[in-house]
């Protein structure tokens, strides 16, 4: 650091010429927190790299945060477009090259290789692999094509919509039983559906469920089915000891969890039993020059990671 406070950039490391356009010094895989900081990091130690997100817009789950971003030290934002919109201009001023909207189909070890699903590949010297998580799923039918219509993306950013409706949330976490307090201040009734007995979110949170009027938690029960063709309407329920119902409702947020981006790794390199990556003190796989970081190698907790 500087006696100005400033903290030097690293020494651009001297590296054999290469053709960045097809072998450059690194690739990174996702364009979230944790591969944007990843890129920063490569172009300030002088290294070509690469960066290749499937979606048009980096910035990963943040686009699908709602609530204030308090916790972060040093930065605060009114949600997760916005700490997206502070992490991109912040990482314009890094040279690496940046492939948006283009997808990974696979990695090869020997030798290594990056290749997407237009054909194109890479030969660099490492990968990082920084794509992160995404929501768990039911798996019923019905889930992917009544979203938008009765199926909530977000309790936060659609709580107008429950304003005098029913709303079932599945799940027994934080996140279900916050969404049960949020949409609750709005909603007629909640029904909260946990397939365990106990529930895993923060005592605080229970304790405020437990003392709203309109919040049932029911526990020892699962979703069979998600009811309505061209409209959510309902669910079919099996409780303890196989018995099941049907329960009338307007709108249904799943919030079980989230699983790891990790197939482009399954096969090659050694996952753990939730198939997070695992990696060493330095971030690498059990697969020489191939690295991960960021969501995706965090079994613990998802956090916004640089």
């Amino acid at each position: 650091m500087t006696e100005s406070g400033k903290t030097d950039r690293a020494e651009p490391l001297q590296r054999p010429e290469r053709n960045m356009e097809t072998n450059p010094d690194v690739v990174v895989i996702g364009g979230g927190p944790a591969g944007l900081s990843a890129g920063a990091w490569c172009a300030d130690l002088g290294l070509s790299a690469v960066l290749i997100e499937e979606g048009d817009t980096p910035g990963g789950q943040l686009h699908s945060i709602n609530n204030p971003i308090v916790n972060y030290a040093g930065l605060e934002a009114a949600n997760g477009r916005e700490f997206a919109a502070s992490l991109l201009r912040w990482q314009e001023q890094f040279a690496f090259r940046r492939l948006l909207g283009t997808r990974v189909e696979s990695i090869g070890a020997e030798p290594l290789a990056v290749r997407t699903e237009t054909g194109a590949e890479f030969r660099p010297s490492a990968v990082i692999l920084a794509t992160g998580v995404s929501r768990r799923k039911l798996g019923l039918r019905g889930e992917d094509d009544l979203v938008g219509k009765g199926i909530l993306r977000s309790g936060a950013g659609q709580r107008e919509e429950a304003k005098g409706k029913h709303v079932i949330i599945v799940g027994g976490g934080d996140a279900a039983i916050e969404n049960a307090l949020i949409l609750g201040e709005h909603a007629e009734r909640v029904t909260v559906i946990h397939r365990s007995r106990e529930f895993r979110a923060r005592p605080e949170f229970l304790a405020k469920a437990k003392a709203a009027g309109n919040v049932e938690l029911r526990t020892e029960s699962f979703l069979t089915a998600i009811r309505g063709e061209e409209r959510f309407e309902g669910v079919d329920v099996a409780g303890p000891g196989g018995a099941g119902d049907s329960i009338d409702a307007d709108l249904l947020l799943v919030r079980i969890g989230f699983k790891p981006n990790s197939e482009l790794l399954r096969g090659l390199a050694e996952l753990d039993v939730s198939s997070y990556v695992q990696v060493d003190v330095n971030s690498q796989t059990s697969i020489p020059m191939i690295y991960a970081c960021g969501d995706v190698a965090n079994p613990i907790s998802p956090t916004i990671s640089t």
